[in-house]
């Protein structure tokens, strides 16, 4: 009987940490590799996950923030989140995206997971045997 409720706790409890993956799309939206894509047909799907998850964004602000970003080359050579978070902190562009610098804030210290912290646990399993 026990044992059953202390399945049935971690099991809630695993499916309501993992059931929130909005910010994985959200993410999509800065990803620089796809802002060629994105400027040939506007990720309007993506953007209407990243406003629901994060509902103190304005839509349509963060719209025309992020079609000005995909048309210009200089943010093309920005290779993540980060990178393009200190390229508008370098250049004082947060007053001018004001939306967009919020969407990397939030992402930035959002933890994503990856398959790079399996394969550094890997490796250092294989170092202590």
């Amino acid at each position: 009987m026990l044992g059953a409720e202390v399945c049935d706790t971690i099991l809630s409890h695993a499916k309501e940490r993992f059931s929130f993956t909005k910010h994985l799309v959200a993410a999509t939206l800065l990803q620089s590799d796809l802002f060629v894509q994105h400027t040939e047909q506007f990720p309007d799907a993506a953007l209407a996950t990243a406003v629901e998850a994060y509902p103190m964004l304005n839509k349509a602000k963060l719209r025309t923030e992020l079609s000005l970003i995909y048309e210009n080359h200089e943010f093309r050579a920005c290779t993540g989140a980060l990178t393009l978070f200190q390229f508008f902190m370098e250049n004082n562009l947060q007053s001018t995206f004001t939306e967009t610098v919020t969407l990397l804030k939030i992402l930035v210290t959002t933890p994503m997971t990856t398959a790079e912290s399996e394969r550094c646990f890997s490796t250092l399993k294989r170092i202590k045997t």
